[in-house]
């Protein structure tokens, strides 16, 4: 029996199939049946199958937790950009401690210095 994988495999097609190219005009249907291809054991194969339902099945679980979890990030953005616009994201003990930073700016002054720079890069 011939493995379709095997170099014997390949090299029997070779010999079979004639024609001036590569295109294997005359390898007919009766010159193929008179391989004998071999092919893993019944309950080989449904081991095979098995397993790439297996990992099949691992793929969509992980597809859909991706999913889920891209939804949730989105929900958690919208839920922190609108924390923000309402000022809630810090206590006012911390909202001072930021005050106090050497870098810290009001937002005011921070979106002016923002639109300045974006006319300095046009």
């Amino acid at each position: 029996m011939l493995k379709i994988n095997s170099a014997e495999f390949i090299n029997k097609i070779e010999e079979i199939k004639t024609g001036g190219n590569d295109s294997g005009v005359n390898l007919t249907q009766n010159r193929l049946l008179d391989l004998n291809i071999e092919l893993p054991e019944i309950i080989e194969q449904i081991q095979i199958v098995q397993e790439i339902e297996s990992r099949l099945s691992v793929a969509d679980k992980l597809a859909e937790t991706i999913q889920t979890n891209l939804l949730k990030s989105e929900s958690l953005r919208q839920s922190i950009l609108k924390q923000a616009f309402e000022g809630k994201l810090l206590t006012e003990a911390e909202l001072e401690a930021c005050r106090k930073e050497a870098d810290w700016e009001p937002a005011e002054k921070l979106l002016e210095r923002i639109k300045g720079d974006r006319k300095i890069n046009k």
